[in-house]
């Protein structure tokens, strides 16, 4: 069976989604480095003043592997993220129909990076109805039928990423936004999402 392995996302962006969604398996890595400013640990969403990264804090005394990297208790990023999709997106096609879900993923308890994302990931998959095969890694060394995507999504690259227009809550008045998180493609397109990520 053909399989991916790609890094673990924070709601990751658009592009990130669209080829994982191109393997009948997935593996999400737990066994590489904890890395600053990648997706691992923050999103980009629309807002009404233009792109807003949303960011989870890190304890630093956790930092390490993926594996072992634990949230800042110092913070409440829960509610301020949930507070902060609410505002952006509430009145998006399909917000009221996926919010209770993630209401409920916003108000669990959860210490561990690992957990978040791969949680999350979950959840997107599920709305995206994608009827693969997802695992967590055993190991970093990859098996021999896997396709390594650990290190093909970065902030810095979002540029280069490929893009099709789509509506977009403020695009009337920001214009466009590309390499968004993938929930900013869901609310506003819902079902149509798969179709649009099979496009890029």
């Amino acid at each position: 069976m053909n399989t991916g392995r790609f890094s673990l996302c924070y709601f990751g962006p658009i592009s990130y989604y669209a080829a994982l969604l191109s393997y009948p398996k997935v593996v999400l890595e737990q066994y590489d480095s904890f890395t600053k400013q990648t997706y691992r640990n923050r999103s980009y969403i629309d807002s009404p003043n233009g792109e807003l990264m949303l960011n989870i804090s890190i304890d630093h005394n956790s930092r390490g592997l993926m594996k072992e990297t634990r949230i800042s208790a110092k913070e409440n990023w829960q509610q301020k993220h949930w507070q902060a999709l609410i505002t952006t997106y509430g009145a998006s096609p399909f917000f009221d129909a996926l919010a209770p879900e993630l209401e409920r993923f916003y108000q669990d308890e959860m210490h561990s990076l690992v957990e978040v994302n791969f949680r999350s990931s979950l959840l997107v998959l599920k709305w995206l109805r994608y009827e693969g095969e997802i695992h967590l890694s055993e190991s970093w060394n990859l098996e021999a039928k896997e396709t390594d995507h650990r290190e093909d999504f970065n902030p810095k690259k979002r540029k280069l990423a490929p893009s099709i227009a789509y509506p977009q809550v403020f695009d009337h008045k920001t214009g466009f936004k590309k390499e968004l998180s993938v929930l900013d493609l869901i609310f506003n397109e819902g079902p149509a999402s798969w179709d649009y990520l099979q496009q890029l």
